[in-house]
């Protein structure tokens, strides 16, 4: 290894929040990064690839405004009408012949076109209200993963203290047998009691393995990197309000919701643009032409001018489009019930979606503290198991049931500690406020 390479490593690296550190006689591929909850939420929405796809709509949706507005703003055409005639100077589309031709035209009144810029501005809104979603959905999932490793790894360590154990209860047994104080179907049972421990080992560890290579793509770590955890912990506050206050929290800040609202008066504004073809629209327009003398026009006009200028108002008033617009109209309010239906749907939906995750959350307490109590019972008539194997008053067989039941009573309390957690998190991504707490 290079002297470069050594000094690398020694220092290792800190940066938003997580560090690198190696031992110095270490392989690069044995680097570590220990990370935080909060900076594993942070690292996952900066280099989320999802938030570049909704910052992309975002700014397609800015250049769709942009081309919206532009039906207000003043329209240049520039061209030629060159052509050759023969005896009167007829035009072409409706303009003479002309070596240059440039028409302007300014839009005065459209009631349709306001509307339609008024209907763009608002899908802009919503775009750049996605990307809260996105944000939101992503911090609880690098959420509930970070929290799946953590415990994960616990779980391994647990595993292989329980394995070692039952290895050490098998030794014991096999002793007892030889001595004739104990039966063969003992050492069997003790065997079985090992395998399946040693199952519940390779069970964890690859819980363990999976959990850390899904972080890992979350936040955007080198494969060979050794994600290292601490304790995650949610700040209770935000769930110690009542499920009205937590609902209207939701409303304002719930980007589903949000988005939802924006799309029913997006809707409004496109009903309005399709009634505005019942209105006049009223054009300012001008036009130059510069023409040539080669079509006729002094021979059939007392007047020739190489130079035209025209500029006047367009007035258009609808009189009658085949119920068109009628059919338009009705198509789009048709549209604006179905948004705010929807709209209606959602705000149900996250009420009981609320509602709901309250009373799990208050059951999943529940659980825990009571996975917890059984837990540090069974781990003290395990001592007490202990005492009386020593003093010969019990068998190497009960002891192991002991230690059994304080192991199953140790995995359900971290049962129902992931269940508490998932509950919490789900419960705050539902009201939108999960990212905003990192």
């Amino acid at each position: 290894m290079s002297r470069v390479s050594r000094l690398i490593l020694t220092a290792g690296c800190m940066v938003s929040g997580w560090a690198f550190g190696a031992d110095p006689a270490s392989r690069p591929e044995e680097r570590e990064a220990r990370l935080s909850l909060d900076a594993a939420i942070r690292l996952a929405l900066e280099r989320a690839p999802e938030l570049s796809v909704a910052d992309a709509r975002a700014a397609r949706a800015t250049e769709a405004l942009r081309e919206t507005r532009a039906l207000n703003r003043p329209q240049a055409v520039t061209g030629t009408g060159l052509a050759y005639t023969s005896g009167f100077p007829l035009s072409i589309e409706g303009a003479a012949p002309s070596l240059i031709q440039v028409g302007v035209t300014q839009s005065i009144l459209s009631k349709k076109n306001g509307n339609l810029i008024r209907e763009a501005e608002e899908g802009l809104k919503a775009s750049r209200i996605a990307p809260e979603g996105v944000r939101n959905n992503l911090a609880a999932h690098t959420a509930l993963v970070y929290h799946d490793l953590h415990q994960a790894r616990q779980l391994e360590t647990l595993a292989a203290e329980r394995v070692e154990s039952a290895r050490q209860a098998e030794g014991a047994i096999a002793s007892l047998l030889e001595a004739g104080k104990a039966r063969p179907v003992d050492l069997t049972l003790q065997r079985a009691a090992a395998a399946g421990a040693e199952q519940q080992l390779l069970v964890a560890r690859e819980k363990a393995r999976m959990a850390e290579v899904e972080l890992r793509q979350l936040v955007r770590l080198d494969p060979s990197v050794t994600i290292r955890t601490e304790e995650p912990r949610l700040d209770p506050e935000p769930l110690a309000q009542p499920v009205e206050t937590l609902y209207q929290r939701a409303l304002e800040t719930h980007p589903d919701i949000r988005q939802g609202e924006i799309g029913v008066r997006a809707r409004e504004f496109h009903v309005e643009a399709e009634r505005g073809e019942y209105l006049p629209r009223l054009e300012l327009v001008s036009e130059y032409a510069l023409f040539s003398r080669h079509n006729n026009f002094s021979e059939f006009f007392s007047r020739f001018a190489r130079n035209n200028v025209l500029v006047g108002l367009s007035v258009q008033v609808p009189v009658f489009n085949g119920h068109r617009t009628a059919a338009r109209v009705a198509e789009s309010r048709a549209e604006l019930a179905e948004a705010k239906l929807r709209l209606e749907r959602q705000k149900a939906d996250l009420r009981l979606e609320i509602e709901r995750g309250m009373s799990q959350l208050r059951v999943a307490r529940g659980a825990a503290e009571l996975a917890r109590l059984e837990s540090a019972a069974a781990q003290e008539s395990l001592k007490v198991e202990s005492i009386l194997f020593e003093g010969g008053r019990i068998g190497a067989r009960e002891l192991e049931n002991a230690r059994l039941r304080a192991h199953e009573k140790t995995l359900g309390a971290f049962d129902a500690d992931r269940a508490l957690w998932q509950n919490q998190v789900e419960l705050l991504r539902a009201t939108g406020n999960f990212a905003s707490l990192f």
